[in-house]
């Protein structure tokens, strides 16, 4: 299964119908006049081109039984074959495959002439019935050569009559028939392979009946809720995409239309009450059957609401309904969403299809799924997952749902690039190419693929900023190196939202994810302006749910943020080192935290604000020097962290 991702007008579509006009079975092929770049037509139109060049892996097993048996074994089996569609000329379109080893098998020319000239030398001179034989020879000679097929019809012809004027010289004389009785056996060998002809042909013929067949999917007609059945009858064999759909809803449920149709025919006058009632018994029993069974086969799809599809007839018209868990009662298939309509027309005619298609399809999707939620998108995959399980395929799409996470090794992305005009690249290997909206898919499909980690530890502290992820990190696990007891919990797991701006948009998503006895939440603010007005928001909106615990709780402090945690002194020189030359005055000292203290001598020292990046270094000196020496912790640093795991293990412990 490969993904081709690109933004619109990419040339994704271009790429899978040039694969689908290679080989397929619904009539497609290549124009020149309307497919070839209309800024090289003039130019080019009477010339040779290549359109595609498509190269297959032979598998061990189907080249070993087909292959291997065919004619004359070639020295080395092959292992791929190209195949290559071309124009030639305005109107034309040929193809033509070729191997990566040479099919010449056995019958070598340079052989043929060394037999040729060994056999004629052991003929003794000075006979007369010996002259044609030389004769023979030189023409032989001239015929078989390097640049010269040996299945050529005239190296085929000289070998032959070489051949017979030995045998006709040999059988003239008993005492002859022991002369070159073994070269004679082998060229005769060689001209039994020479006169099977060209062994590539067999291959190729092998290739075109093997040659996978593209099947390509853009358009694929949504269901309407009724079908009348006597137009279905006279029009089931035009490409109409709706036709197509109703053909793939017959096919699956097992429902012949004329049969239906006929069943509920009027009365006829040589018909008894009797006969029309079971006529119509027996087609409601069909249609409830149907009904049945694709409701089964459905619902193992679609699991957003349980459904049950239901077939009906008025008149001439198959009247398709579907009722869910909610109402039970049956609406016309129109009214469903629009989503539930394209993902049930898609599963009929994408499994029809793909099942009677010829072995080893590959099948090529077009902007699959445009119109489902994205948890449809992701159950899509799932389903793309079960057929590529028997059939190759490749889809194209700009939908960060449809880039699967876990398998970004199947992304192929599809860009413009070069000089005007530009032309369509598609990426060669896994690693992504092209401009920043060309990956943002990607980009966006791995960013939801780690945020799904967030879900999954079952304690899970929301922290203000990465700074506050940094220190407690750090000290959980340098305390942990010292055989401390009251570290954090190992099932709790940090999540840094980038200040309380964001707090509550991650907030109202992860208290909505968390399940009860599963999964438990707590967010950790700092006691200052901004945390406690945070926290004001927090008890608001979510009340007992909120769960929020101030830092400056658990340490007796009024005011306190985390780096609150570092006596003043030791941030100080922390922040020294890292290149900010500050002093701090009596005011300074007694400020209520470090932050206010820093703030105030970055003003007074006429230093830029102290902010984020300010923070930052600070944290980053600190986390590296705990790490290399987990005991140069200072004492209150490691008393106020201990105090603070504990606090965090047991808000965790009252909850249910």
């Amino acid at each position: 299964m490969t993904a081709l991702v690109g933004k619109n007008e990419s040339g994704k579509t271009a790429v899978l119908k040039a694969m689908w006009k290679s080989n397929n079975v619904a009539d497609g092929v290549f124009d020149k006049l309307y497919d070839y770049p209309r800024d090289r037509n003039a130019r080019d139109r009477k010339g040779t081109q290549e359109v595609t060049i498509l190269e297959f892996e032979l598998l061990p097993g189907e080249v070993d039984g087909d292959v291997g048996s065919l004619l004359q074994p070639p020295a080395s089996i092959p292992k791929s074959v190209i195949c290559t569609t071309y124009y030639s000329g305005e109107e034309e379109v040929q193809r033509e495959f070729t191997f990566d080893t040479a099919l010449t098998g056995g019958a070598s020319g340079s052989e043929a002439r060394a037999i040729i000239e060994k056999v004629a030398r052991a003929i003794p001179a000075g006979t007369d019935d010996a002259i044609p034989i030389q004769d023979a020879k030189t023409n032989a000679l001239e015929q078989v050569g390097d640049e010269r097929p040996l299945w050529d019809a005239a190296t085929v012809a000289a070998i032959e009559n070489f051949t017979a004027e030995v045998v006709t010289w040999k059988t003239a004389d008993a005492e002859r028939q022991s002369i070159a009785v073994e070269d004679l056996e082998r060229l005769e060998d060689l001209l039994t392979q020479a006169k099977q002809g060209d062994p590539s042909e067999a291959f190729v013929a092998w290739a075109e009946k093997n040659l996978p067949t593209f099947i390509y999917f853009d358009d694929y007609g949504q269901l309407e809720t009724r079908v009348h059945l006597p137009m279905y009858l006279s029009r089931k064999d035009t490409p109409d995409p709706k036709i197509r759909t109703q053909t793939a809803l017959f096919e699956w449920s097992n429902i012949d239309p004329k049969e239906i149709l006929d069943l509920g025919r009027t009365r006829t006058p040589d018909e008894t009450e009797e006969h029309v009632h079971r006529r119509q018994e027996k087609r409601r029993a069909h249609l409830d059957s149907a009904s049945f069974g694709l409701t089964g086969d459905w619902i193992d799809w679609w699991t957003e609401k349980r459904h049950r599809l239901h077939f009906d007839v008025d008149g001439e018209d198959l009247v398709l309904k579907v009722s869910d868990e909610h109402n039970e009662f049956p609406i016309p298939f129109e009214e469903r969403s629009h989503g539930f309509q394209w993902f049930f027309s898609f599963y009929l005619v994408f499994l029809v299809e793909s099942r009677k298609a010829h072995k080893g399809a590959i099948l090529l999707l077009d902007e699959p799924g445009l119109h489902l939620h994205p948890t449809l998108q992701s159950k899509l995959i799932n389903l793309f997952e079960r057929i590529s399980e028997n059939n190759q395929l490749i889809y194209s799409t700009h939908l960060p749902f449809l880039v699967d996470g876990n398998h970004l090794e199947r992304v192929r992305t599809v860009y413009l690039a070069g000089p005007e005009p530009q032309k369509s690249h598609v990426s060669n290997d896994v690693r992504p190419t092209g401009d920043r909206d060309t990956l943002f898919p990607i980009q966006a499909a791995l960013g939801y693929s780690i945020a799904q980690t967030l879900f999954l530890g079952k304690r899970s502290i929301i922290v203000e900023v990465i700074t506050d992820y940094w220190l407690i990190k750090t000290l959980n696990n340098c305390l942990s190196s010292l055989k401390e007891n009251s570290t954090l919990h190992e099932d709790t797991v940090l999540i840094p939202v980038g200040g309380t701006s964001r707090l509550m948009p991650l907030a109202s998503i992860m208290l909505a994810s968390t399940g009860v006895g599963e999964q438990h939440l707590m967010v950790l603010l700092d006691s200052d302006k901004e945390g406690k007005e945070a926290a004001a928001r927090m008890n608001r909106v979510f009340c007992a749910e909120s769960s929020v615990l101030m830092l400056g709780i658990p340490l007796g402090l009024t005011e306190a943020t985390i780096e609150d945690l570092v006596p003043r002194d030791v941030y100080v020189d922390v922040l020294k080192r890292a290149g900010y030359k500050i002093t701090l005055n009596a005011e300074e000292k007694e400020a209520s935290t470090n932050v206010k203290a820093m703030e105030m001598s970055f003003k007074r020292n006429g230093l830029s604000k102290f902010g984020m990046a300010e923070k930052a270094s600070a944290a980053l000196n600190l986390i590296d020097a705990w790490g290399k020496e987990p005991s140069s912790i200072p004492d209150l640093t490691k008393g106020y962290a201990l105090t603070l795991f504990e606090a965090i293990n047991a808000h965790f412990d009252r909850l249910p």
